[in-house]
């Protein structure tokens, strides 16, 4: 146990040592970082859907309306200074997977079986806000698409999905 502790503090000074050559900008970053740590995974006084850790570091919030929202900044951003491809992918499954989960019972879970995004235009501006509709609910698939709109209300990207609901076995069920 004390040796534990004799790492965490080699490793606290070590970490405080290398943060005093960094720039504003760059403290600024590493702030947001410990922010995402700081964030419980899980709000245990709602009833609301966790947001998971990539989410949370990529800026993305749900909204009461049933939107999703991504705000832009260097940990969505590629090499041009706009919204990463992947980014928007990203906004569009957990946009989508949100919009699924809150039509599935307790014991079903939802996975993306298979996700397609058409990139538009530039994501660009203070965020992006995902509208996602689903077109079609089954036992087990669900195919629904995605508007990627940015601040002004331009269309940057469309997403179109289909996912698979799981459900989980009761007690006693077994497999033949």
């Amino acid at each position: 146990m004390e040796e534990n502790y004799k790492e965490k503090n080699e490793l606290i000074q070590s970490i405080q040592t290398n943060l005093q050559s960094l720039s504003s900008s760059e403290l600024n970053q590493i702030s947001y970082l410990l922010s995402l740590y700081q964030t419980p995974f899980e709000n245990r006084d709602t009833t609301d859907i966790p947001m998971h850790f990539l989410g949370r570091f990529l800026g993305i919030t749900q909204n009461s309306d049933g939107t999703t929202k991504m705000e832009l900044g260097i940990q969505n951003e590629n090499t041009y200074g706009v919204a990463q491809g992947g980014a928007i992918y990203t906004l569009c499954d957990v946009a989508i997977g949100f919009s699924i989960l809150s039509n599935l019972k307790e014991n079903e879970k939802v996975f993306t079986l298979e996700l397609k995004v058409n990139f538009i235009k530039k994501g660009q501006g203070a965020y992006l806000l995902a509208s996602p509709s689903i077109l079609y609910q089954g036992k087990s698939t669900v195919v629904s698409e995605c508007n990627i709109t940015d601040e002004n209300g331009d269309l940057v990207a469309k997403g179109l999905g289909t996912f698979y609901i799981v459900r989980d076995k009761k007690r006693g069920e077994d497999k033949v």
